[in-house]
């Protein structure tokens, strides 16, 4: 089992501990934040985070987005540094779907908000990879002289 293998199997398997799993893309600066804590009216929640500079940041940001739910007790951090159709590709959606599905979201209801997220951060990656192409917000360092 390769190293890619390895860290797949520990996201895979920490998905079903987890009060909260925050997907952060560093390249996008974007994080995939599900908060499967629910209480009464309270459902998990499946939204696009900006990225914390932390985990405590982000146990803090949440935790003020959600008062009424307390602490979270437990957090799963993932840095994703490849592409965002990865984490489909790689299976994570579908353990999310699961996951979901044992904190009391429906799939009918979990796959369709996943699937939105994650086409939001692909119109982020998307219109990153234009800027990179295009040389917005990034400087040459060096330039050719020509004769």
């Amino acid at each position: 089992m390769d190293q890619d293998d390895q860290f797949l199997t520990q996201i895979l398997s920490a998905i079903v501990e987890a009060d909260v799993i925050s997907i952060f893309f560093p390249l996008l600066r974007r994080a995939l934040v599900i908060d499967m804590r629910e209480s009464g009216e309270n459902r998990p929640v499946i939204q696009i985070m900006g990225q914390a500079n932390s985990m405590e940041e982000r146990i803090v940001s949440i935790e003020k987005l959600r008062p009424n739910l307390g602490k979270i007790r437990s957090i799963l951090g993932v840095p994703w540094l490849k592409s965002v159709r990865s984490v489909e590709e790689a299976g994570i959606l579908d353990s999310l779907v699961d996951r979901l599905s044992a904190a009391g979201m429906h799939p009918a209801e979990s796959r369709p908000a996943l699937r939105r997220a994650i086409n939001q951060l692909w119109n982020i990656e998307r219109l990153a990879f234009v800027g990179l192409i295009q040389g917005e917000g990034y400087k040459t360092l060096w330039t050719s002289k020509q004769s």
